[in-house]
């Protein structure tokens, strides 16, 4: 009889059990997602990736900077021809050849800006100076020079392009031919 009434009693307490929690069955579904929580702190840094593949070199291509063009001529002795490029007596340094020394013009070879530049002493003499860029006069001076010598310069910075020309006219007027005196520098280089 004992373990009668212990049978009940457990039969009893699983009954007690299943009418208070009910019988487990299977798992539902999931519910939905829940809002995104804060933004946690920045994790350590990793450790640095392997190199990557070498990339294949690229054309090779010669500098345009190495380019270069100066000059620098000199004219003494000798009254200039007005209305005229003036020929200049001495070259002082043209080793590019963009100046052609017979006849006092520059041509432009390489494109770019240039810098050019005259100085002129004269005595006794009336000097006006043109820069000339293929046939237009784009910087013009003058200078009266009676009984002390005098000075004239200019100078201008120009963009050219392949073919562009360059030189210098000067016209001297003059009422003592014999003791006129005039010198001219004239340079130019690219910038």
């Amino acid at each position: 009889m004992a373990d009668l009434r212990i049978l009940v009693s457990v039969i009893l307490m699983a009954n007690a059990v299943l009418e208070k929690a009910g019988c487990a069955g299977p798992p539902g579904l999931p519910g939905h997602p829940g809002p995104p929580g804060i933004r946690g702190p920045p994790g350590p840094r990793g450790i640095p990736g392997l190199p990557g593949v070498t990339g294949i070199s690229g054309p090779s291509v010669k500098c345009p900077c190495q380019r270069k063009s100066a000059f620098t001529v000199k004219l003494s002795g000798q009254l200039p021809s007005p209305s005229k490029p003036v020929p200049f007596t001495e070259v002082l340094y043209n080793a590019q050849r963009d100046l052609q020394e017979d006849t006092g013009v520059f041509t432009c070879r390489v494109p770019g800006n240039y810098h050019f530049l005259f100085d002129v002493d004269l005595h006794h003499c009336k000097v006006t100076v043109q820069l000339m860029r293929d046939k237009n006069s784009v910087l013009e001076k003058h200078q009266v020079s009676t009984k002390e010598p005098r000075n004239l310069s200019g100078m201008l910075t120009l963009p050219l392009h392949v073919g562009e020309k360059v030189w210098l006219e000067a016209k001297v007027e003059t009422e003592k031919p014999e003791q006129a005196r005039v010198t001219i520098y004239f340079s130019g280089f690219l910038t």
